[in-house]
């Protein structure tokens, strides 16, 4: 069987400093690139494509940028900066800043939280309104904000004055005040989350859902998503040999629904994809007919 391709575009761009010659997908997410091309794990996938959270946030020429919505198209010839490439002085005290003020908590928003005001803290004197309008598209489930705005005021006083925040020195006695454990790592976006796992080996799943709360499955043509190139595997309800069915106290929900059945929601699984790469799982998934 003859594979599909993707297209391909060559381009230039900078990343931290470093000269990049990229040849790939001109509509791959710059998030994906970085993550999964040069094992940058700064940028967190926290709702990827929808680019409303903010993790994913990382500069580019000096303006803030959601790498999870942008194309990689869009960086030819431009230069990209992620936490990794920042001033390591100057970074060093905001994110001292935030481990001394409880600036995170699970840490998961925290590093773009950092690279979407690192403009703002860098201008010399801010204030507390225009940090909250800065945050106005940065999600964070843990703080209510109030510990990331002390935390972004006091890091803007520091580097206004030249000045270092140094992490206070403990015995580690009870009674003594101590930054949260592992705060460093999580603010710098080290700290790996379950995405930010890799294994030799791991391959990546899709699956399509239906579009339709009620309607009858006449057809699941997948033999075009089967032909792309890194595609390793797209199944559907048939390919199930035992019960797919579950449910609270009556077995009644089909995990996949089958060709000649009803959907009972917008989301029921009708197909999934095993591919090389989450890119590829997805464009596969797209390809499938319903």
């Amino acid at each position: 069987m003859e594979k599909i391709k993707l297209k391909e575009q060559t381009m230039e761009f900078k990343l931290n400093g470093t000269t990049i010659n990229y040849e790939g997908d001109p509509e791959l997410s710059l998030m994906t690139y970085l993550r999964d091309v040069e094992d940058i794990i700064s940028p967190k996938d926290g709702c990827a494509p929808e680019g409303v959270c903010g993790c994913c946030s990382v500069l580019l020429d000096g303006n803030v940028l959601k790498a999870c919505i942008a194309p990689m198209r869009r960086i030819a010839g431009k230069e990209v900066i992620t936490m990794e490439g920042l001033d390591p002085g100057k970074k060093e005290t905001v994110i001292n800043a935030f481990a001394i003020e409880g600036g995170l908590q699970c840490g998961f928003c925290t590093p773009g939280i950092i690279m979407k005001v690192w403009p703002l803290l860098n201008q010399g004197f801010v204030t507390e309104k225009e940090i909250n309008k800065a945050l106005n598209s940065n999600l964070c489930r843990c703080t209510g904000y109030k510990k990331v705005t002390k935390s972004c005021l006091s890091a803007a006083e520091a580097l206004r004055n030249n000045a270092k925040i140094e992490l206070p020195q403990s015995s580690g006695k009870v009674g003594e005040s101590l930054p949260k454990y592992d705060s460093l790592r999580l603010a710098t976006g080290e700290a790996p989350y379950v995405a930010d796992l890799k294994f030799e080996g791991m391959v990546h799943g899709a699956m399509k859902f239906s579009d339709h709360p009620r309607a009858k499955v006449l057809k699941i043509n997948t033999s075009v998503a089967e032909k792309l190139d890194g595609v390793l595997r797209v199944f559907t309800a048939e390919d199930i040999p035992g019960e797919r069915h579950t449910g609270l106290i009556v077995p009644d929900w089909p995990l996949m629904v089958k060709r000649g059945e009803t959907t009972r929601y917008v989301g029921d699984v009708l197909a999934g994809v095993v591919a090389e790469t989450e890119q590829i799982a997805r464009e596969a998934v797209a390809l499938i007919e319903v």
